[in-house]
């Protein structure tokens, strides 16, 4: 009898264990994708400003091409003026001869051909004033296909100049993150880790590493880890740096908020006196509101307890680039 009872609750509890394992799962990748979502927005401006560069040039090549082809055709219209202006001045020249050779003629045929002369004389200035009005157009055009291709140069070369700022910083950022794995590889991964996000290197240390629960005092090792990052970001004062504190859930809101100020102001001051500028750190407190995991066992509680000091290029030029 025993064994039956013992059987139908073990039947009811497995499903309700494997029931809260999935959500706990569930909620970790949902918080996950958060994150990415959240990284990739950030990233999505600088490509997003690119992206209104390319199309700005695309519509100054559509304009270069509309006013070359205006440009044709109005060297065509010129050249048959030209012709036309031509044929004209033969005429004239042709008149001009014939009245020489009847000036003794008639003076009713004088008249005529006085009348002609003015006629033909009348279209010619005709003629050369319409040229003259398209000699100007021509040249106007001529000014504004100028102003275009320079237009285009110049958009060209800011493009070419964007991109290789931008894998000039990629490449910047990988090797500032190959020198921390080499200045912290004493570490263990529990206390450290590194990782490489959209451009930007986040170091991650462990409450363990750096405070005595609930405290802001920095412990020894701590120093030195922060210490030997100062060492490798001191050749690098283009980087700016951003020091996060985060806390779990245990305690009051204001606490955390208190404690994740105090612990990331307290990295700051690390970091300035091992050398690095202030004016490249900014210290900010995130409280409980930015886990990495859910906050439901102590486990991840204390993946929880961390500051993060999250290393980006310094895009300012780039923006002063695509705004220029």
């Amino acid at each position: 009898m025993k064994t039956f009872w013992l059987s139908v609750v073990l039947a009811l509890f497995i499903p309700m264990v494997i029931s809260c394992v999935s959500t706990k799962k569930f909620d970790a990748l949902a918080y996950e994708k958060r994150q990415l979502e959240k990284e990739k927005m950030e990233m999505q401006q600088v490509i997003a400003a690119n992206n209104q560069l390319i199309a700005d040039l695309e519509e100054k090549a559509a304009r270069l091409s509309a006013t070359e082809s205006e440009l044709s055709k109005t060297k065509s219209q010129l050249e048959g003026l030209q012709s036309a202006h031509a044929d004209m001045q033969k005429q004239y020249d042709e008149l001009m001869q014939q009245s020489r050779s009847i000036l003794n003629t008639t003076s009713e045929e004088k008249a005529v051909l006085a009348e002609e002369l003015s006629t033909k004389q009348s279209e010619l200035d005709q003629k050369e004033k319409e040229l003259r009005l398209m000699e100007m157009r021509l040249n106007s055009q001529q000014e504004n296909l100028a102003t275009l291709q320079e237009d285009v140069r110049i958009r060209e070369r800011k493009l070419l100049e964007l991109t290789r700022s931008l894998h000039e910083k990629d490449s910047v950022m990988q090797a500032i993150r190959a020198k921390v794995n080499d200045a912290l590889r004493g570490f263990s991964a529990s206390d450290l880790t590194i990782s490489e996000r959209n451009g930007k290197v986040y170091v991650s240390l462990s409450q363990n590493l750096l405070f005595a629960k609930g405290s802001n005092v920095i412990d020894q090792a701590g120093r030195d880890a922060i210490r030997k990052l100062a060492g490798v970001l001191k050749s690098h004062p283009d980087i700016r740096i951003n020091v996060e504190g985060h806390t779990d859930t245990d305690g009051s809101e204001a606490r955390n908020w208190d404690l994740s100020v105090t612990r990331a102001t307290a990295v700051v001051k690390e970091l300035s006196g091992a050398g690095l500028d202030g004016y490249q750190i900014t210290a900010s407190g995130r409280s409980f509101f930015d886990p990495k995991v859910q906050n439901d066992t102590e486990a991840n509680k204390s993946i929880n307890r961390r500051t993060e000091i999250i290393l980006s290029p310094d895009l300012d030029a780039l923006y002063e680039l695509i705004n220029s």
